[in-house]
């Protein structure tokens, strides 16, 4: 058992679980929308996430080399192969497409840059997610349809109100001179922003011309994850239930249609 919640313990922490989440979502645009896959594209956004929420969480411990247990050593072990990983398969990648996904790897690199206005990181996450999952893979239509443009504001407002959890939950331990959202409007005011995005993102999907009522389902837990969501939380209700709504989105997704 102890073994078990290792593995479990290190396929959140090394990052494994978001990039299979962010995975996730890029197929539910591609599968909804009846797009193009694009070749390669999948395999880059996974590895390329991996490679990126560890350059993010981990950027200062491996700058100063102060590995406290051989955890940091296996992390660093699966952000190098995920690296070989993201070349390999940006290398097959059309041109176009590489330019893009530059533009996403350069807003990652700003980010830390960003965590004095505390309130705004929150939003660049969300452009920056919905730039790979929405806008990139819709480049393989000619002729943008209505879809596109009310695809890209849902994925913004769903992925904004996903990371309120981790914004009250982190506020507890955030300098107070970041301005976070909690620490701006206080908890209950953030919960009920994040609980009224999902209002626009259940009812933009209406206005498509083949609207899926999955996102229905999704947006009760999305509410009820905010809803729930304690400065004791258990580290797990984030890191794994809040990150897994993508993961039952796409699963349902093909278990249904």
């Amino acid at each position: 058992m102890r073994i078990l919640r290792k593995v479990f313990d290190f396929y959140i922490k090394s990052s494994i679980h978001v990039a299979f989440a962010v995975y996730c979502l890029l197929e539910i645009t591609v599968f909804s929308n009846r797009l193009n896959a694009i070749d390669y594209f999948s395999i880059c956004v996974f590895f390329g996430t991996v490679l990126g929420y560890n350059f993010l969480k981990y950027f200062a411990v491996f700058r100063r080399g102060n590995f406290r247990s051989n955890t940091y050593f296996a992390i660093l072990g699966v952000s190098f192969l995920a690296g070989i990983g993201f070349l390999i398969s940006f290398y097959f990648l059309n041109y176009s497409i590489q330019k893009l996904i530059l533009i996403s790897g350069f807003l990652v690199l700003i980010y830390p840059f960003m965590r004095k206005y505390g309130w705004l990181k929150l939003f660049l996450v969300s452009f920056v997610v919905t730039f790979i999952t929405v806008y990139i893979p819709f480049q393989t239509v000619k002729w943008l349809p209505i879809e596109f443009y009310l695809s890209l504001i849902q994925r913004f407002f769903l992925l904004t109100s996903l990371l309120i959890p981790f914004e009250i939950m982190d506020s507890k331990i955030d300098d107070k001179s970041l301005n976070t959202l909690p620490q701006l409007m206080g908890v209950d005011s953030t919960k009920l922003f994040g609980i009224l995005l999902v209002i626009p993102f259940i009812v933009l999907e209406f206005l498509k011309l083949h609207p899926s009522y999955l996102v229905l389902p999704i947006g009760i837990i999305t509410v009820t994850l905010i809803n729930f969501t304690e400065l004791d939380r258990n580290k797990y209700y984030t890191s794994f239930w809040v990150e897994s709504v993508p993961v039952f989105w796409w699963f349902w997704l093909f278990l249904f249609f």
